[in-house]
């Protein structure tokens, strides 16, 4: 530890002090979570709605040195006992999601990012141990603003408001004005003040930007209109406040710090900051994408020989999931003749198509097949990975329906293009009756949700279908390679 915070230099001025043990909470946290700043900035750059998360702590920190600025008179504490404890408790807690959940919940790592749960509960413990519990307590609101970080609150948000760039924009305006409130909110007055005109100048440059620049990337959207006004609310307000005064940033003295040493919790930070980098990000268990230029996306499928489309249906919701461009077809295949290796009656069996279309492929990841199939009552297996030839590599499933009473079969593939990426997911149901219950396409995201609460509670048992029986195995296999020769023969003959 420095010779000033161990207490060698006393008299150091407390700015450096306070700037030494940010310096440490950062590099700390760096450590701990390098891979998923990595993933984030892989994400974001893919076109994905979490691209707003750099803003965040922008925002935090201008909403911190309003508060900072308006710090009274603290008492000094000499006992570090309780922030040594509270501070250990939140950095175990951290480990615990980033340990535990992550792996638990690895399906859904993109949609849920638990690991931004994990970096907040690491920064707030760590400010806690450095700082002390009752600064960090001043500055309550502005905590609870940096767990926007934790995307998942922000994507249902956006997606029950359309999905698209420009609600992603308007709701990144509220937050704006959330940090301009917090900055100026000297009184009541000045904080509704801050937060009207930072919501009515930000509204005003989302629509600018939908007029002159409606196909800017979402991340745009989500950063200029939000941090413009912001900076531009506050450094107008603080101006205003300071008239005939210095406007010198940093024209107050800084108290002495409430904790006087930080050796102990120094090093705590750092023991967990490495433990932290030792648990990695959950790896996709999904094939890998395959590309293929020549095929074209967002027309139904070919149906392959031996079997006739009978019905097509066009569903809009997924333009809230996967964007403005994106297509969700549904087709009713039906085999022209029985086979009694698939029906002991040898009836021509039905199988339900689905294929989802999206310019960015990054979506899939993001939003797992099942995220538009209402999965609350249904046990799902592990994957069983299939060739399908022309190297495509699907995935098979059984899932157990409490709801349909029935178990259904799916077999799921994802390939791409130059501009396109399109996943299809094939079903078959154990009931070969005329007529009999398919799932249905459904924004299903909010429903699917309690069962997150359920793994959590009671492990992913309660979800899992341990015992599967791969009843449709060979036929959707079959038909699966048929179907991705089939797409690739026609479009190569038309390219």
């Amino acid at each position: 530890m420095s010779a000033a915070e161990s207490g060698l230099l006393p008299t150091l001025h407390p700015g450096y002090r306070v700037a030494f043990r940010w310096t440490l909470i950062g590099v700390a946290t760096l450590i701990a979570f390098w891979p998923s700043f990595r993933s984030l900035a892989e994400e974001i750059g893919s076109g994905s709605l979490i691209g707003y998360v750099p803003a965040i702590p922008l925002l935090t920190l201008l909403a911190a040195q309003g508060v900072a600025r308006r710090r009274g008179d603290e008492l000094p504490i000499h006992d570090r006992q309780i922030d040594l404890i509270v501070g250990f408790m939140g950095m175990v807690l951290a480990l615990l999601v980033k340990g535990v959940l992550l792996g638990r919940y690895a399906d859904q790592y993109h949609l849920l990012r638990l690991d931004m749960l994990a970096l907040w509960l690491f920064v707030v413990s760590a400010s806690v141990t450095m700082f002390g519990l009752r600064p960090v307590a001043r500055f309550a609101w502005v905590w609870l603003l940096l767990l926007a970080v934790f995307p998942i609150g922000f994507r249902l948000l956006i997606i029950s408001l359309g999905g698209t760039r420009y609600a992603a924009g308007f709701v990144m305006v509220l937050l704006a004005a959330a940090a301009t409130a917090l900055a100026v909110g000297r009184t009541r007055r000045r904080a509704l003040l801050g937060a009207a005109a930072t919501t009515a100048l930000g509204c005003a440059i989302v629509i600018l930007m939908m007029l002159l620049y409606p196909d800017v990337r979402v991340v745009a959207y989500e950063l200029i209109p939000s941090l413009t006004a912001a900076i531009v609310v506050c450094s107008w307000m603080y101006l205003q406040a300071r008239r005939g005064e210095t406007k010198a940033p940093l024209n107050r003295p800084i108290n002495s710090l409430s904790a006087k040493t930080i050796q102990l919790g120094g090093a705590m930070v750092l023991v967990f900051a490495v433990l932290l980098s030792l648990v990695g990000l959950p790896a996709s268990s999904s094939p890998p994408i395959h590309r293929e230029n020549a095929l074209r996306f967002g027309t139904p499928l070919i149906a392959p020989v031996g079997w006739q489309i009978t019905d097509v249906t066009e569903f809009s919701f997924v333009k809230r999931f996967f964007g403005r461009n994106s297509t969700l077809i549904r087709q009713y295949l039906v085999a022209d003749e029985g086979n009694p290796a698939w029906d002991k009656l040898s009836r021509p069996r039905t199988v339900v198509m689905d294929s989802v279309v999206s310019r960015r492929p990054i979506v899939f990841k993001v939003y797992p097949d099942n995220v538009i199939y209402d999965m609350r009552a249904s046990r799902i297996s592990q994957g069983r990975k299939i060739d399908l030839g022309n190297d495509i590599i699907g995935e098979l499933f059984t899932v157990l329906d409490d709801t349909l009473h029935v178990t259904w079969t799916k077999l799921t593939w994802t390939w791409q293009n130059a501009t396109q990426a399109q996943r299809v997911t094939l079903l078959s149901v154990d009931n070969h009756d005329p007529g009999a219950p398919f799932p249905e396409p459904q924004d299903a995201l909010v429903a699917n949700l309690n069962t997150v609460f359920s793994v959590l509670i009671r492990g992913n048992s309660v979800v899992t279908n341990k015992d599967p029986n791969f009843k449709d195995a060979g036929m959707l296999t079959m038909l699966g390679r048929d179907l991705v020769a089939t797409q690739i023969d026609s479009a190569k003959e038309k390219s």
